[in-house]
């Protein structure tokens, strides 16, 4: 039994250690510069042995994404215990705390590229290479993950729909909760992706129009409003949200892999 036990421990860190070589190697040279044969020098073992761990690449990458988003997924689990502690010593009301709940989602997640920006750009990677990385099974492994994160924002959307902080409309097409998410997590991704065109505008334009910052909580108040949220408590909410960054109690800490 107990070499059963320190065998699965060795398993497990050396599968570990496998997938943080990988990582590296992606974070380094990009997706094309993964290899078996570059994970087996990086850890110094046969890539026969990579092989007792990993079907194929496709099977590798599943797990570099399964580990990216956990570590993206424990950064939110992270965050939203700051905002409860906030919101019990404040007494805050549900329909101010969700709306709080939100603007702070969509400002993690424009940080993530800054606090976990392995994981992220690691996500970022696979979403737009347009190569078939994975295989249908290996997807198939992911996704359940994948859709978990995703349905942080679905949840705390219809948290707030229940507080009557927004509208809905459950008769208008596209209006329901993982419809209006998706549209705003996509703006999100956008402006991610916009502001790192600001280092080569020319001179005469304005650098502050491309600020990531600006332009998501822009893109967050603009989806809030069209949802029905009040301009009052709007505003209340994305100054309690400015406050929890200044006394650093918005976001989490730098955690995981990065």
């Amino acid at each position: 039994m107990v070499n059963t036990g320190r065998r699965a421990r060795n398993r497990a860190a050396r599968h570990s250690q496998l997938v943080a070589a990988a990582s590296a190697i992606v974070a380094e040279k990009g997706l094309d510069g993964l290899t078996m044969q570059e994970v087996a020098e990086r850890v110094d073992c046969a890539v026969g042995t990579i092989y007792t761990y990993f079907s194929s690449k496709s099977a590798l990458l599943a797990a570099l994404q399964v580990n990216a988003i956990r570590v993206l997924a424990d950064s939110y689990e992270q965050a939203a215990r700051q905002w409860d502690a906030v919101f019990a010593l404040r007494d805050l009301d549900d329909d101010a705390a969700s709306l709080v709940r939100l603007i702070g989602l969509g400002r993690l997640f424009v940080a993530w590229p800054r606090l976990q920006p392995r994981e992220f750009d690691f996500l970022q990677m696979l979403v737009t290479t347009p190569e078939r990385l994975l295989t249908p099974q290996d997807s198939a492994s992911v996704l359940p993950m994948a859709l978990a994160l995703f349905a942080e924002g679905r949840v705390a959307h219809d948290l707030a729909v229940e507080a009557g902080a927004l509208a809905q409309d459950p008769d208008r097409p596209g209006d329901d909760g993982t419809a209006r998410t998706v549209r705003w997590i996509a703006s999100l991704d956008g402006a991610v992706m916009v502001s790192t065109a600001a280092g080569d505008l020319p001179q005469d334009m304005d650098a502050g129009a491309f600020d990531l910052h600006l332009m998501a909580d822009h893109s967050t108040r603009d989806h809030l409003q069209a949802w029905g949220a009040q301009p009052d408590a709007l505003e209340g909410a994305f100054a309690l949200v400015d406050e929890m960054a200044a006394e650093g109690s918005l976001l989490p800490e730098t955690i995981g892999g990065s």
